[in-house]
């Protein structure tokens, strides 16, 4: 059967269809679209100058990063005044703001028990380890510490931007990306440049969908035939005996062998480890708090 013009345009269209979408996924950049942002200052801890530069810095970094970010202070969290309901008051508080399960995160200035926390949401989750909001604590701690809290505040979301620009910890998909911005203001993430994996996955995807292009081309003129059992048994030359099988018993030896016990912390992953829970409305949230 001879293959129309028709179907071979139409099969190369779709080769070439594909080709442009791998292109387009490898090698062009994707906008991150700007996140909210929500200053909340309920405890009178910022001048209204200092609130003013904070709003101005998260409002950058939520461009840039795609995150919605909530700085807030508080001198009533409500009852109990635990370090668990502090967690639930942070979690409640960013979905009401920003909703369940979106890109985000919240600091809060506790004015009222003094465990102070960040609450993370959607992909913050993996951008933010365990080990790394220690070291945005440990980078304000000082300044939380002197009841610098503007200060406090404006190293947060310098730590916000420091970690988005490292990648993601927890899948780290995004390393060796770079920010750049067009010429309306958008920023993006975009990576610095093909990197030997992704050039290799290119590669293969590009080799086999041409391979299959071209066998799709040719596979009509060229048949092959299936062998069967008469290209290798000679007529009337197998033969099967019948044979029966006596059972006797059986033996069993079993060895000890002993497994050595794991140990040391229950934290897998190391720094790049997340720990998960679930706010009442059933939210996925990390996060990690101090005590002043």
């Amino acid at each position: 059967m001879i293959m129309t013009k028709t179907t071979m345009t139409l099969k190369l269209s779709c080769l070439f269809a594909a080709f442009f979408i791998c292109i387009t996924v490898f090698c062009f950049p994707v906008y991150a679209q700007s996140g909210s942002v929500h200053i909340i200052d309920d405890a009178d801890v910022f001048s209204s100058s200092q609130e003013k530069q904070i709003k101005d810095k998260a409002n950058e970094a939520a461009a840039k990063t795609g995150f919605n970010i909530v700085i807030m202070s508080s001198n009533d969290i409500g009852t109990p005044k635990t370090d668990a309901h502090v967690v639930e008051f942070c979690d409640d508080k960013y979905e009401e703001l920003c909703g369940i399960e979106t890109d985000g995160i919240l600091f809060l200035i506790n004015c009222d028990t003094k465990y102070d926390y960040i609450s993370t949401s959607g992909a913050c989750i993996e951008y933010f380890s365990d080990d790394r909001i220690e070291s945005v604590l440990d980078y304000i701690w000082e300044d939380m510490k002197a009841e610098n809290f503007g200060q406090a505040a404006e190293g947060f979301l310098s730590r916000v931007n420091y970690y988005y620009d490292k990648g993601r910890a927890n899948n780290d998909l995004h390393t060796g990306e770079y920010i750049v911005s067009d010429k309306s203001g958008k920023s993006a993430s975009r990576p610095r440049l093909i990197d030997s994996l992704q050039f290799i996955m290119f590669v293969i995807i590009f080799t086999a969908m041409v391979g299959s292009g071209v066998y799709s081309l040719n596979k009509k003129p060229y048949r092959i035939e299936k062998p069967g059992t008469r290209n290798y048994i000679l007529n009337n030359s197998l033969v099967f005996d019948n044979k029966s099988d006596v059972y006797v018993g059986r033996h069993v030896h079993t060895t000890y062998s002993p497994r050595s016990s794991s140990s040391g912390s229950h934290r897998s992953g190391g720094g790049h480890h997340s720990s998960v829970h679930r706010s009442h409305s059933g939210g996925r949230h990390g996060g990690g708090g101090r005590h002043r």
